[in-house]
């Protein structure tokens, strides 16, 4: 590819092409937003398409381009489970939805502040716990940008790094979540549409779904339904466990909650956003499995990159652009995620209480451009703190998951306190942490090793519980 200059034109034309659709879409949205609250969520207007293909573009990133691929190559139709977990996420979050909708919350401090009452310390340790994920999908979806286009034009990885989050700023800064949204919706059909156009083609290169099956190494790790559990008991446990508390305590799932139109939209979108999630994993299955029966030699992480050898120019030309509207939607909507949070939950909180709209939406712009250098800078110069963030992970849904969900529960019932929702984040965190460190010496349970987030999970509901016994008179 790197050889063949008609072919790299064509590419990066394709990607130009996506990166103008952004700009037009930020820049007409431009005029229409003049409040800090119009830059944070749109208004709460937007219409349920939009919120369906936001959600969906914002959380199918370059892991599925990258990750997910080598899954179904190396477990056949095993994606498809860890979708379900995904889509199992929205679908319990969708229980809540109209609630989180009709409080108007922004942020997941809003919800701590509405349920446990304003404690600073909550509000500053559930802003720091929001901002870890996306943050870190920032300079990881950068970088999975940068090692596939590297692959597909030889042009540095440090460059690309830099552009991707250069362009995620741009298309954030000139008028916020209206425009990631309208982005989002825009680019969330034309990555339908290149999933399809790109797996009809693996298709046709394996000879059809047939072939693939009857060539497969495994061929029963494309049956129905035991394909499903082809990557085991244990790491299908292992997903449900990690993905599912992921997906409903996302801060980027909440906002598009919160951005519906309506309650009754909300929930809607939720529902259909996690189908969709779901139904990526077919693309990814096809993919996966071609390359499989193609060239079984392969290492599973190198998938896709083979795959990207093997297409004709054209269907490379696309699928570069596919590229970019997947990593690039869920860029975007991470920045300003963060962004947010450090607007409403940091500056204002903290720093600026009475800070008039007209100098939110100032700071929004400025924390947008601020964050990008300091993703850029843990993408290049420091990638093991990078991997430090992406393990975070399991902290925030430790300490995140029970204060939300057993807030919504018991928020009517005179028994929470801000007490017991700081030691049911902090809780969440030390046990996550005790177990990690004595991660080796835990017993397995019915042979699954469990991960450290469960363990962490479990004594944020203890400590939430008992320390709600323990001070609800005072409230």
């Amino acid at each position: 590819m790197e050889g063949s200059t008609s072919g790299l034109m064509l590419v990066l034309a394709s990607t130009v092409l996506v990166m103008l659709i952004g700009f037009g879409i930020a820049f007409y949205f431009q005029r229409r937003t003049k409040t800090a609250e119009d830059w944070a969520m749109g208004g709460r207007s937007l219409p349920s398409y939009v919120i369906v293909f936001t959600q969906f573009a914002t959380l199918v990133g370059g892991g599925v381009l990258v990750g997910h691929v080598s899954i179904g190559f190396s477990y056949g139709m095993a994606p498809l489970t860890y979708g379900i977990c995904g889509a199992a996420g929205c679908f319990i979050m969708a229980i809540i939805a109209a609630w989180l909708r009709e409080n108007e919350f922004t942020t997941i401090p809003d919800i701590f502040e509405k349920v446990y009452g304003k404690n600073r310390f909550l509000m500053l340790v559930g802003a720091l716990m929001a901002m870890v994920v996306p943050f870190g999908w920032i300079a990881s979806q950068a970088t999975a940008f940068a090692k596939l286009y590297t692959s597909i034009t030889g042009i540095d990885s440090r460059i690309l790094v830099v552009g991707m989050i250069v362009v995620s700023v741009l298309l954030t800064l000139p008028s916020g979540f209206k425009a990631v949204a309208w982005t989002d919706f825009v680019f969330g059909v034309l990555m339908l549409a290149l999933c399809l156009l790109t797996g009809v083609q693996a298709l046709d290169m394996a000879g059809g779904w047939e072939n693939i099956v009857a060539n497969h190494p495994a061929p029963e790790t494309l049956s129905l339904p035991g394909g499903l559990m082809s990557a085991g008991f244990a790491t299908t446990a292992l997903w449900f466990i990690a993905a599912t508390p992921g997906m409903m305590t996302n801060q980027m799932t909440l906002q598009r909650v919160c951005a519906a139109n309506s309650a009754k939209n909300a929930r809607r979108t939720l529902i259909v956003g996690g189908i969709l999630i779901a139904g990526i994993e077919l693309w990814v299955v096809v993919v996966g499995n071609a390359c499989r029966v193609l060239n079984p030699g392969l290492a599973p992480e190198d998938a896709s990159g083979w795959f990207l050898t093997q297409i004709p120019t054209w269907v490379l030309a696309l699928f570069s652009g596919f590229i970019a509207t997947t990593i690039l939607s869920t860029t975007d909507s991470a920045l300003q995620s963060v962004s947010v949070n450090l607007t409403q939950d940091i500056y204002k909180q903290f720093i600026n209480p009475n800070a008039e709209d007209k100098k939110l939406l100032s700071v929004s712009r400025i924390c947008t451009v601020f964050v990008a250098v300091a993703a850029v800078a843990l993408a290049i110069v420091f990638p093991r703190v990078l991997d430090l963030i992406v393990a975070s992970y399991a902290y925030s849904a430790s300490g995140l998951l029970v204060p939300i969900y057993c807030g919504y529960a018991f928020r009517n019932k005179n028994f929470l306190t801000p007490a017991s929702g700081v030691a049911g984040v902090v809780g969440g965190v030390i046990g996550c942490g005790l177990a990690q460190a004595f991660e080796a010496s835990l017993p397995a349970v019915f042979g699954i090793q469990l991960p450290y987030a469960i363990y962490g999970i479990l004594a944020s509901f203890l400590c939430l519980i008992v320390v709600a016994l323990a001070t609800r008179k005072s409230k």
